[in-house]
């Protein structure tokens, strides 16, 4: 009998008993866990954790979703937003606010390229040359299009013609394009590429350039003298639009 509990009482300290009692009517249970047992997560398969690259992972997913999705938002937007400008514009007689109608229907491009460029991880860094190449020309010709739009009207002597439904227009769409340019730079600061960033800078100018219509046709209605406030904004915001796209075009060279 001393031999037994001598025995025993050696195995009890080698081999730690393991107390684990389950509700739900289940049958409390005594097992020996070994030392291997309790360091090894794959054998002892409790409480599953994900490492630091998996969030990652699935957190730069997460985040691309989103810089889709507000691209959907942005493309849809800009569609009614241009056609609706478009015609106004041309009743009017507005420099910008016709600038605007167009640089909102190649924005349309653009957000597709950024689409393009994030609907897949594959190949970051070719697609992300690509995009900005795409988005450059784009930019480019956006911008060369309002410039000599806004010189022929300032050479010419074009008044625009007041109409009250062109300032509401160009007032939502202001409120509208801002806030997507917002949230799309929040997505850009966690994605961190240059084609994110380039994309909120695009959607802000859209907001810019809504907002230049509401208030040069607000004073030429208030003032008409000043008709060439109309055409010097588009003017500037041409400049503007052409330079960062030969900046973006630059930086596609560099990656």
């Amino acid at each position: 009998m001393a031999s037994r509990y001598e025995r025993f009482d050696h195995e009890s300290e080698n081999k730690p008993i393991k107390f684990s009692t389950i509700n739900n009517d289940n049958v409390s249970t005594l097992s020996p866990t070994s030392e291997t047992e309790k360091h090894n997560p794959v054998l002892t398969k409790q409480n599953p954790t994900y490492n630091d690259d998996d969030l990652a992972l699935y957190d730069d997913k997460t985040t691309r979703h989103a810089l889709i999705t507000l691209n959907i938002i942005s493309i849809v937007v800009s569609s009614v937003c241009g056609i609706i400008t478009f015609f106004l514009a041309i009743e009017e007689q507005s420099a910008s606010a016709l600038g605007f109608a167009v640089d909102t229907i190649l924005d349309v491009l653009s957000f597709a390229a950024i689409i393009w460029r994030f609907i897949s991880s594959v190949n970051n860094l070719k697609r992300e040359i690509y995009a900005l190449r795409m988005m450059s020309i784009l930019f480019f010709v956006s911008g060369l299009g309002v410039f000599l739009d806004s010189v022929l009207d300032i050479r010419h002597k074009i008044k625009p013609v007041p109409n009250r439904y062109l300032v509401i227009a160009a007032a939502i769409q202001t409120i509208v394009f801002a806030v997507l340019a917002f949230a799309k730079a929040i997505v850009a600061k966690k994605l961190n590429v240059i084609s994110a960033y380039s994309d909120a800078f695009n959607t802000g100018i859209s907001s810019l350039m809504a907002l230049s219509v509401a208030i040069s046709v607000t004073v030429y209605n208030l003032n008409p003298t000043v008709w060439y406030l109309d055409p010097m904004v588009g003017l500037t915001i041409s400049v503007v639009i052409m330079a960062y796209g030969i900046w973006m075009l630059k930086k596609s060279f560099q990656q």
